[in-house]
This record gives structure tokens, sequence and C-alpha cells, in this order.
């Protein structure tokens, strides 16, 4: 068994965010900030990379636009509850959270990452690999309670474990005909529901235990259409199988409702992997996620057991 504490090194690191903090400190104590405190921010990792990043994105920013936002009155605004959550997250512990991930992963997976809040202007929160180097977790600093920062940070981790394990992934679809090849590189997407499952630990806990009420009131609502999601997911498959989709970017334009806030590739997602895990057990369900087409066949043959309506109805597999 691989040792878990070398399949994950996932670092916090919150110098960007502690240097922004101290030039908002000195301006909310009436104390000029000085060259050297700017000298102090813009060199960290965080900062380089954030504008590497968004200049790779057409969203490039000036040393000059990042101090008129620091010491603008809308950041001064956020000091208290910055100074807050920063202080939440550094008692995350991260090598618990990422081997908590990792047992949701297929064997040989690692999470090698950084963290790292951000006090910026965007108020986005991504996964980014600089070139050369390992990913990186960007979190926007917003108000979160400790659990809701691991939440997301083992949401993410999830995609990073699996992602780790892209080599194997192609090697399984490399001699598949390219339309199979592309539905298949689409089915990936429901790693979104996966994850969700994973940073959540158990089919047993509410996806959105951590949030409040609303938040888990609002899942609890899209489950209720989770048939027609499942169907229009579905179509959007067949039409890739059967040769009708074959252009990238049209098929990212049918694509693009099922993600959102928490669309389909997160619902659908959700159930197809909670409802396999507790029907096949763990090892089961995770070794599938190598080839998200078995996942399909799993879930097909619990939904046609299954005899609670149309929650749990059959995810077609012509032509695979």
């Amino acid at each position: 068994m691989a040792d878990p504490s070398a399949s994950v090194q996932l670092a916090l690191d919150t110098s960007e965010a502690e240097e922004a903090l101290h030039v908002i400190h000195k301006q909310s104590g009436h104390e000029p900030v000085t060259a050297e405190d700017w000298h102090q921010l813009f060199p960290t990792i965080h900062y380089q990379w954030l504008k590497t990043r968004e200049a790779a994105m057409d969203r490039a920013f000036t040393d000059a636009e990042f101090q008129a936002f620091l010491l603008s009155p809308e950041a001064l605004a956020k000091e208290h509850e910055w100074d807050q959550v920063l202080a939440e997250m550094k008692q995350a512990n991260m090598q618990a959270l990422g081997t908590g991930v990792l047992a949701w992963l297929p064997a040989g997976a690692t999470i090698h990452a950084r963290v790292f809040p951000e006090i910026k202007p965007k108020t986005n929160s991504f996964v980014w690999t600089k070139k050369g180097e390992g990913p990186a977790i960007f979190l926007y600093l917003e108000q979160q309670s400790k659990t809701q920062f691991e939440n997301t940070v083992s949401h993410k981790c999830h995609h990073i474990g699996l992602d780790s394990l892209e080599k194997q992934q192609k090697e399984i679809v490399a001699k598949l005909p390219e339309n199979i090849k592309r539905a298949t590189h689409w089915l990936d997407a429901f790693g979104e529901g996966e994850a969700m499952l994973a940073a959540a630990g158990s089919a047993d806990r509410h996806p959105h235990w951590e949030d409040n009420a609303a938040a888990r009131a609002q899942w609890d609502s899209d489950m209720m259409h989770l048939n027609s999601d499942l169907l229009a997911v579905q179509q959007l498959l067949s039409d890739i199988l059967d040769g009708k989709l074959t252009d990238d970017a049209a098929i990212a334009k049918r694509a693009a409702p099922f993600w959102g806030a928490q669309g389909a590739w997160y619902t659908v997602g959700y159930e197809m992997a909670a409802l396999v895990e507790l029907q096949y057990g763990r090892e089961t369900f995770k070794q599938r996620l190598l080839d998200p087409r078995k996942l399909l066949t799993m879930y097909n043959i619990v939904a046609l057991k299954a005899n609670s309506g149309e929650r749990r109805s059959q995810f077609g597999l012509q032509n695979w």
C-alpha cells in the first residue's frame, strides 16, 4: 500500500494574503504604506503566479492597479472579515484533508499541490498549474467557516488527484474510435459530482453539510429535476457518439448549462457516484473512475434494481 504521506503533499501558503493585510492594517491605522511594504507583497509566489495566470486569460493587471485595489475603501471595509477567514484557514490540517480525499481515488493517485488564499480584485477561485510547477489552488478570501474552506479544498484536491492519473486514463482510451474517445472525455465532467461526494466524506452526509440551510435547500431543489438533467446529458453524449457533434466548441456550448453553480455535472455526477459507491463499495467505485464508462455501466445496474421512481432512471449506453 502506498504511503499516504508520500502521496499527499498539500501545503497552505498564506504569504500573499498576509502581506496584503499588512498593507490594509497600515491603512486602517493611518500609517504610511511604504515602498518596502509593496516589495514584500509583489515578489510572493501567489502574486506572481496570479499575474501570469490572469495575463494568460487576457485579464492582465499592473502593480499600480493592484495597489489601487488594496488602498481602496472597499478593501479596507473587508479588513476584519479577511483577518477572521485567514485565521480560520490556518487551523485546517492540510495533510489530513489530502489523505481523506486520497481514500476516494484510484490506486496510484497523488495529491501534490499548494493552497493559496488570495486577496485580489476578482472573487473567483480556481486550480491553475504554472508550466514546470505543480498545481495550485487559488482561493479568494471570502467569508467562510473552517469547514467550508476544508470542503472547498477537498473538492479541488479530488480533481488534482484524478488528474495525476491522466497517463493511465489516456492509455485506456487510446485505441478507441474518435467518437467514443470524445464522449468519454466529456464523461470526466461528472468528476464535479464525484468530488462533492469525496469532499462530504460519505453518501450519508448531505453534500452541502457545511453550508447554511439555504444552500442545502437549493441542492435538494436541484436534485428534484435530476431525471430531466440526466436525459439532457444523455442526449449530448448520444449526439457525440452518433457523430452529430464533432466540433469541440459546439460541444462545449451544449455542455455549458451543465456547469453553473451546480448544474447536471454536479447533481447527476453525485447521484451516480453515491449510488455506485453504496451498492458496490468504495474500492470498486474508485477504480471505475479511471474509465468513467464502467461507472455508467455500474450505475445502470443499480438503476435497474432500484424501485424508487424517476430519480434513478437508467442512463442510456447505446453505441459505447
